[in-house]
């Protein structure tokens, strides 16, 4: 087999050498990030106010008696949300309706409509000053009109369950004096402008409602300047508009909520405190945002929420963490500019030590549309060597290391230390929060082990004459099955990409990943697999070559799971390293089971196939039977002289 040319004189040493000096610094951002998310043991318990009367409807009892039960077991915190026009309407404070509707009724009784808009809403105070935040809040003004003796405030459109009207300072006074932690859920106008930023002091989060941060687009620096005293809520798996433009420059908090018909459907208490739990221990989730149960499908809704909020807040003190309002969170890390620099010269040399695994002038070529793309793909910026980094180092090992079996553990030992360089470069303030998600986290699972085969298959001969012996090539059935399945091996990676995959998880991985994940950071599934395959790869070099490559190519991808681990900049450091090891011991166990197996399977199956060839006992190799009443195709047919 030909090996690619080497660079001459001392290069490769002098870039092992960076590489291992970059790693120092990658290590000292390492423990100053350790030290940070070690000092991330709050966490707050709030329950949506909302939800809670809907209960509440169902037992006979007020949200707030309902708050107090729950607040028994743990429950620390409740949701309040702006009010509305609606809301507004349900507590007796005004009275609304739509323009169509009170001109309809003033024909029916033979009065001239009112000179108004059929699409507009008229809202009337039954209560002094209940109209004053609604008033004041929304511009441009709302049309005043005397009807029947009675002034109405018209605004365009059906706003009865949009238009933010401000906080209910009662409600929020009545909640926090029963020693409850407030968020307020603020509320963005549809298609119009807003005063922004009338925000109670008593609360402690903003969680803003709908999809919208409230002010957005034209309003968002006067929502920064009101909430510098909150910590606003950063929506797991919710984008909202305008958060983007305004999470770096407000104290923020990660939050973890699940929708209410989930709850009341799929959901048991048990459920929902291992994922709360699982999302507290590898997310950083912060903020659990609780739905009570308003349905009776999976049990009394009553029993089974208290069930939830005692158990959740058994389970996180249980594991050292401290229930409670939310005051120092540790999410002011920053990496030290000289110590990142050095990191990223760390990038640079996997990337150049990458190209020399290639033969001239290809591994350039790699080298520099691995550094354009990656550019492109997160900008010129730290992502950027971050991406580079999660394309690198899963496959370098492979690509270096004698392919014996202890080169599974040599290159999981360089993917780790590009893990290092990743986490290193990329790790700031806005990544551990997600606020900004790492960028071409879908490339780093199909561009390594794109690259590992083109590095491979170059070794043997140049591009033009692969293209020519693949297109002169005799297709069997066997090559196609072997492409199809390896399209298939394709297609499932990327379709169960996320956490809403099209091909879910199997009820193996299921069984798995909760059997280990009881006792540790649950592993990848990509990895359990793939460590295993490179075992079975690298331990049968008597195998053909083509097949040892494809097992390789499977170990590749485990290694860039590796990678893509760390990558969840949200998940603690400690967390993604637990989970490799984890992951690592699994598929080395499973591969010292598949190794002995696949030998066996070998001896068999070369012989069986031997016995097809072997001769019979007259000497004679054995002829194919023609159809049933029909002559062999080796015997003369009637009238046929032998």
């Amino acid at each position: 087999m030909r090996r690619p040319a080497r660079a001459a004189g001392l290069l490769e040493p002098a870039l092992w050498s960076v590489l291992v000096l970059a790693l120092v610094g990658a290590t000292v951002l390492a423990a100053r990030r350790v030290a940070t998310e070690g000092t991330r043991e709050q966490v707050a318990l709030v329950m949506d106010e909302m939800a809670l009367a809907e209960q509440g409807h169902l037992v006979g009892l007020t949200s707030l008696e309902l708050g107090r039960r729950y607040q028994q077991a743990g429950l620390t915190g409740v949701a309040l949300y702006e009010q509305t026009i609606e809301s507004l309407v349900q507590r007796g404070h005004a009275a609304a309706v739509l323009a169509k509707d009170l001109i309809a009724q003033a024909l029916l009784r033979g009065e001239a409509p009112p000179p108004i808009p059929g699409d507009a809403t008229l809202v009337t105070a039954l209560r002094p000053g209940a109209l004053d935040e609604l008033i004041a809040k929304n511009v441009p003004a709302a049309r005043p009109l005397e009807i029947n003796g009675r002034t109405w405030y018209l605004w365009p459109g059906d706003v009865v369950e949009t238009l933010p009207a401000g906080p209910d300072a009662a409600e929020v006074a009545l909640w926090r004096a029963a020693g409850f932690d407030i968020a307020y859920r603020p509320r963005n106008a549809p298609y119009r402008l807003q005063a922004v930023g009338d925000y109670p002091e008593e609360a402690a989060y903003l969680v803003y409602a709908g999809t919208q941060v409230a002010g957005h687009p034209d309003g968002l620096s006067e929502a920064v300047a009101a909430s510098q005293a909150y910590y606003t809520a950063v929506i797991e798996g919710t984008p909202q508009d305008g958060m983007p433009d305004i999470a770096d420059k407000v104290p923020t908090v990660r939050l973890l909520s699940f929708n209410q018909d989930y709850v009341n459907r799929r959901l048991r208490p048990a459920d929902l405190v291992d994922k709360y739990l699982l999302a507290v221990e590898e997310r950083n989730v912060r903020l659990l945002y609780l739905r009570p149960y308003t349905t009776n499908e999976l049990g009394d809704p009553v029993a089974n929420t208290e069930t939830m909020v005692r158990d959740l807040a058994a389970t996180l003190v249980a594991q050292g963490y401290q229930v409670g309002p939310l005051t120092d969170l540790g999410t002011d890390y920053e990496p030290a500019p000289f110590w990142r620099a050095l990191a990223a010269l760390g990038v640079l040399a996997g990337l150049a030590l990458l190209a020399l695994r290639f033969p001239a002038p290809w591994g350039a070529v790699v080298a520099g549309l691995l550094l354009l793309g990656s550019a492109a793909v997160a900008g010129p910026d730290w992502d950027a060597l971050a991406l580079v980094a999660a394309l690198v180092f899963p496959v370098l090992g492979f690509l270096t290391f004698r392919e014996r079996w202890p080169a599974l553990f040599y290159s999981t030992a360089l993917s780790l230390a590009g893990a290092l360089l990743l986490a290193a470069v990329g790790s700031e303030r806005d990544t551990l929060l997600a606020i900004r998600p790492f960028a071409g986290v879908g490339l780093t699972l199909v561009v390594p082990p794109a690259l590992f085969l083109a590095g491979y298959m170059l070794r043997f001969h140049g591009p033009a004459a692969w293209v020519k012996r693949l297109w002169n090539a005799e297709v069997r059935v066997g090559h196609v099955a072997l492409a199809l399945m390896g399209v298939a091996a394709l297609a499932l990676v990327l379709l169960r990409r996320g956490n809403e995959p099209v091909i879910g998880v199997s009820q193996f991985e299921l069984t798995l990943r909760q059997l280990l994940g009881e006792h540790f950071a649950r592993p990848r599934f990509k990895e359990l697999i793939g460590h295993p395959l490179a075992l079975v790869g690298l331990s049968l070099p008597a195998w053909p070559t083509w097949l040892r490559v494809l097992l390789l190519t499977g170990g590749v991808v485990a290694q860039a799971s590796v990678l893509n681990s760390f990558s969840h900049y949200h998940t603690p450091l400690l967390v993604s390293l637990e989970r490799t090891g984890v992951a690592l011991l699994v598929g080395v166990v499973a591969g010292l089971v598949l190794v002995p197996l696949a030998a066996l399977a070998t001896r068999l199956l070369r012989a069986w196939l031997a016995g097809a060839d072997a001769p019979s006992a007259d000497g004679a190799y054995p002829e194919p039977a023609g159809p049933r009443g029909a002559p062999s195709p080796t015997a003369p047919s009637a009238g046929e002289r032998p």
